[in-house]
This record gives structure tokens, C-alpha cells and sequence, in this order.
């Protein structure tokens, strides 16, 4: 089974039974598979603390014990994901090697800072001692007491030379940060002229975020800590439908005017002139679509295919002379995968929306990791329910609109609805006599 969200908290203390209930609350109604907990101040991880903070079903945990009365860090997961294929504890940090079954195997890295520059420094070399051992997919997360910017803090007590040191890291170490929805701090001192920073945080390697494209970082209301809880969901964010790309060499092609001309005229007028254009449009992308699988096809295979053809007829030449019809078809297949390069590079330059790159081909994770930003920022990310349900998946939040409108609204009989243009004054006109939305000369 893979793993669909994780929980990240500082709790400031496990022992406290108010705060287990905290947790257990806020696991039930986020559906969450990993616990990542920081703070714990225990030495001894007790099983009794562990049904009672997250429940019977999260029989898998390692633990850093605290040190006196500081520290500690626990991670758990639920039985359906298996036992881990490693793990390892360092001096500030648990990481764990999850396989999920249909997925490649990734590391899991809680962390939790520690106070003081000297041992802040030690904390960041053995971030890059433990990437050096774990490979592959790896996410860190945790609350890191370190700030990357000085817009991680709202006053400017900060030291400039940690947070470079910090950046330093995380360059090295080859991260990027899974950007937090709708909360700019993480941490308060609960004063009421507030210190806010942003402590807690989600990093994770370019393989890592490939293998989860479509994750969602969000908070949580602060329960009787001073770091918010943050939700990590590995599946959260809706894959958009592929939207329709006008190809700008369809024009070029025979047929492509017929083809538009067809499925525009295909459509009947109804009694809404609006409707009917709509309509058409809808048609006309449908037609096109049709009309260039049949004349143009996948690029890519036909270049893989004529490229292997000819890859044999070279490799029968090495052993044999060619007949006239095989060296007829290896010209044929030069001269077509040239012309297939060429229209690929074409489609490739048409779709790049970042104009300064040159070699888009190069730089498909850098493509793909902007338009998650944009999909991320235009989302809504969670619901709560009226009995403080959290609602994250595109299923659950789909299910509980269209039940909240239908309650609000009602339901009505299917009926049609036509209008009366005369009695409104407004002139008809018939969409058929309408030109074509371009002429030849503009083709």
C-alpha cells in the first residue's frame, strides 16, 4: 500500500495526555498514515503512549530518545505499509526507507534542531552525513530551528551568517522546499506583541518530488504547542485534464481547412446562439484532434520506430549488401526521421511557456516543477466538515460542495429553456451564415 499523508509536529512534550489526544484527534480526521513527531521529552518510548497518541493500527515506530528533558523524536507508521527496509538514528535526525509497493523505495528523514550555532553546525554536516548514505528519493522534514531568509522571521533579530550556512546546505544537498499553503509562520512565542518564524518545514531531492508530482504541504490549527502541525499529502493535488494545443504547422498540412470546415458545419443551431457557438467550438477541437491522429500521429513513436528500422538495415549491412528496395526504404527512413526531428523540436519550442531556455527537452523536471507552483497556488486545499472533518482528497471535496449547494440550492426537473429574441428586442441571426472563423489568405 503507498502511503497517502504524513504529519509533521513539534508537540512539545508526549507525556501530556491532552496532547495525545490532540494527536489522535488530528490523525482520525486528516487520515494520516506517518507520524512524524518532534519534542517528545521521553527517554523511554512506551507503548502505551503510542496506542494512546495514534491508535492500534500504528504498530510500526522507531524512536530518538530525549536528552533529560529536551528533545526526542518518534516516527510511526500504520501496519498496512510494512515493515521499513532501513532505518538509522543519528544525533538529531530518524530516517527510514519506506518501499511501497508499486513505487520505487524512498527515504523518510525527521529532524529536529538544535539550539546553540555550534551545535546547529554539527546538525547541518549530519544532514549531508546521512544523504550520503541514504540514496535515491529522500524528503526531510522537521522543525529545524534554522531560517533560511530574514522573511522567515517578523522582526529582525536573525543572524545573517546561520541562515546563509543553512542555504549552503540545502544547496549542497541538492533540496528544494515543498512550499506551505496558506501560513507564512510556523512557530510563535504565544506572547501578545508575537515573535513569529518559520521553523518547520518539508524539503525534498528532484527524484522524491517526481515520484510524488502531485503533493500538497498545509497546516493545522496549534493544539497546546508553539509550531503548528503540517500535513503532507502525498496525493493531494488533482492531475489537471490535458488541455487542447492548437498546433501552429497544422495549418500547413492538406486537409487541416476541410477538417474544420466538417465538424463546424456538423453541429444544428439551437435556440441559443450562445450555446450553438460553444458547441461548435467543442466540435471543432474534437475534429482536429480526430484529423491530426490520422495525419500526423505520435511523433515520438514513429521517430523511435523509424529510427530502430533503420538501426537493423545498418546492422544488416554489416554481414550482407543491402537489395534495392532495403536501400530504397534506409534513404527514405533518413530523409523522414530528419523531417520528424525537426517537427518535434517545432512542437517543443510552440508549447515552452519559459522563453529563456533554450533546450527545453533538457530541463523536463524544471518545466514540470513551474507548473506544479501554478497548480498549487490556484487550489483549494482542504474543507472542513461542520463536525471538524478535514476533507483533502479531490473526491471528498467534490462529494461535500456538490451535497452543500444541492442542500442550499434544491434540485429542480430537467426542463429546456428557450428565449424569445423578438419580445426582447434583440435582432437573430443564423450561425451557419456565419464566415469561417478564418479565410484562406489568413491560413
Amino acid at each position: 500500500m503507498n502511503p497517502s499523508r504524513i504529519l509533521c509536529w513539534n508537540v512539545r512534550d508526549l507525556n501530556s495526555r491532552v496532547r495525545q489526544d490532540a494527536i489522535r484527534n488530528l490523525i482520525s480526521n486528516s487520515q494520516v498514515d506517518i507520524v512524524c513527531l518532534q519534542e517528545t521529552k521521553m527517554s523511554v518510548m512506551l507503548v502505551g503512549v503510542i496506542l494512546s497518541s495514534m491508535g492500534s493500527d500504528f504498530t510500526n515506530w522507531i524512536d530518538l530518545p530525549a536528552t533529560g528533558a529536551s528533545g526526542g523524536i518518534v516516527v510511526a507508521w500504520r501496519q498496512c505499509l510494512g515493515p521499513a527496509l532501513a532505518t538509522r538514528v543519528d544525533n538529531y535526525s530518524l530516517s527510514i526507507q519506506f518501499s511501497p509497493g508499486s513505487l520505487q523505495p524512498w527515504w523518510l528523514t525527521c529532524v529536529y534542531g538544535p539550539q546553540g550555532d555550534s551545535n546547529k553546525l554539527l546538525f547541518m554536516q549530519e544532514l549531508r552525513d546521512v544523504r550520503s548514505v541514504c540514496q535515491g528519493p529522500w524528503t526531510v522534514l522537521g522543525d529545524f530551528n534554522l531560517t533560511t531568509s530574514a522573511a522567515d522571521k517578523n522582526n529582525e533579530n536573525y543572524n545573517r551568517a546561520m541562515m546563509g550556512r543553512f542555504r549552503r546546505c540545502i544547496n549542497d544537498l541538492e533540496l528544494s522546499e515543498v512550499p506551505l499553503q496558506g501560513r507564512k509562520f510556523t512557530w510563535s512565542n504565544q506572547q501578545d506583541n508575537p515573535t513569529l518564524v518559520k521553523l518547520d518545514r518539508v524539503f525534498c531531492s528532484s527524484e522524491w518530488e517526481q515520484l510524488f508530482p502531485n503533493c500538497l504541504l498545509q497546516s493545522s490549527a496549534t493544539e497546546g504547542s508553539d509550531d503548528c502541525p503540517l500535513l503532507l499529502g502525498l496525493h493531494d493535488v488533482q492531475p489537471a485534464k490535458a488541455r487542447f494545443h492548437f498546433e501552429s504547422f497544422w495549418p500547413t498540412l492538406e486537409g487541416f481547412q476541410e477538417a474544420v470546415e466538417s465538424a463546424w458545419s456538423a453541429v444544428q443551431a439551437t435556440s441559443c446562439p450562445f450555446d450553438t457557438l460553444t458547441k461548435k467550438f467543442q466540435a471543432t477541437v474534437k475534429g482536429l484532434q480526430s484529423w491530426s491522429q490520422k495525419k500526423v500521429g505520435h511523433i515520438n513513436s514513429q521517430l523511435e520506430l523509424a529510427r530502430e528500422i533503420l538501426h537493423q538495415l545498418e546492422i544488416a549491412q554489416d554481414h550482407r549488401d543491402l537489395s534495392t528496395l532495403e536501400l530504397w526504404l534506409r534513404n527514405k527512413l533518413k530523409l523522414h526521421s530528419l523531417v520528424l526531428s525537426s517537427l518535434q523540436r517545432t512542437i517543443a519550442r510552440s508549447r515552452s511557456r519559459i522563453t529563456w531556455l533554450s533546450e527545453g527537452d533538457t530541463n523536463t523536471a524544471l518545466f514540470h516543477s513551474f507548473a506544479r507552483h501554478r497548480k498549487r497556488k490556484n487550489f483549494i486545499s482542504k474543507l472542513t466538515t461542520d463536525d471538524g472533518l478535514m476533507l483533502t482528497t479531490h473526491e471528498e471535496k467534490e462529494e461535500n460542495i456538490l451535497s452543500f449547494y444541492n442542500s442550499l440550492l434544491g434540485e429542480s426537473p430537467d426542463r429546456e429553456i428557450t428565449v424569445n429574441l423578438e419580445e426582447l428586442n434583440v435582432p437573430g441571426f443564423d450561425l451557419f451564415e456565419l464566415d469561417m472563423p478564418f479565410s484562406e489568405d489568413e491560413v
